[in-house]
């Protein structure tokens, strides 16, 4: 009985939903391509299908962002400087894990523009003074031979993105490695771009000691505090190099 009562205020949230529907569906801009012979979604850059672009700015995409940017750190120094007080990055404070499951955060802490960039720029004099070398300015498909790449094995961090940023500052290549991936990823992906330097997470840094004889070229190894809360404990008397914290 209280089914066939429900039945009508059912019959009715169906018929609403349907008008809602008809009304935001947006049949005034359908209709306008339709009429206007407009392709209703995505179209081909230059005729190559791996590139599209809405069909509103076909032929009027640009060359460059901005006259002086060219490259991603160049837009990214643009920012340093056009907008030095601003907010750039913020990250909620880790005060630790309270069940495997459930993280506990606190207050979000700002870095400015200004900030970020004295970060990435210091970091990026860092890695040369770690023996990192500038990438060819030509792009090839020859196995790399000088000490020109930097591996991220992190999870998307503050750090991830000013160590990224600090390479780019000094023309060295970043070879991203999934924190999902393993270990076993890390030596291949290690061994394959002549990797020299590393950042990863703290808690990674011992494991990584244990393959170190399986990666040669690897000479710096460099680590995050990333979810890593103050009480964690990691003696770092047991490690055999000396840490420095660029970041």
């Amino acid at each position: 009985m209280s089914n066939l009562l429900l039945l009508p205020i059912k019959f009715f949230l169906i018929g609403l939903d349907f008008l809602i529907m008809l009304i935001t569906f947006g049949w005034w801009n359908t209709l306008k391509k339709i009429l206007s012979r407009q392709p209703l979604r995505s179209v081909p850059v230059d005729k190559e299908e791996s590139h599209r672009v809405h069909s509103l700015y076909k032929g009027k995409l640009l060359a460059t962002p901005f006259e002086e940017v060219s490259t991603v750190f160049e837009l990214a120094q643009r920012s340093f400087n056009l907008y030095p007080d601003a907010k750039c990055m913020g990250t909620r404070q880790f005060l630790g894990q309270l069940d495997p499951k459930v993280k506990k955060f606190g207050d979000i802490r700002w870095r400015t523009y200004s900030q970020v960039g004295v970060a990435a720029n210091s970091f990026g004099a860092a890695l040369r003074g770690a023996g990192l070398v500038p990438s060819s300015k030509e792009a090839s498909l020859e196995k790399l031979t000088t000490s020109c790449s930097l591996a991220i094995f992190e999870n998307t961090c503050e750090e991830w993105m000013i160590a990224a940023l600090g390479a780019f500052s000094q023309s060295i290549i970043v070879t991203t490695i999934y924190s999902t991936l393993g270990m076993d990823a890390v030596v291949d992906a290690v061994k394959d771009g002549a990797v020299r330097a590393i950042l990863c997470n703290k808690r990674n840094v011992e494991v990584l000691l244990t393959k170190a004889t399986g990666m040669p070229s690897l000479k710096t190894i460099i680590y995050t505090n990333d979810l890593i809360a103050g009480r964690d404990d990691f003696n770092s008397k047991k490690y055999s190099w000396n840490p420095s914290n660029f970041l």
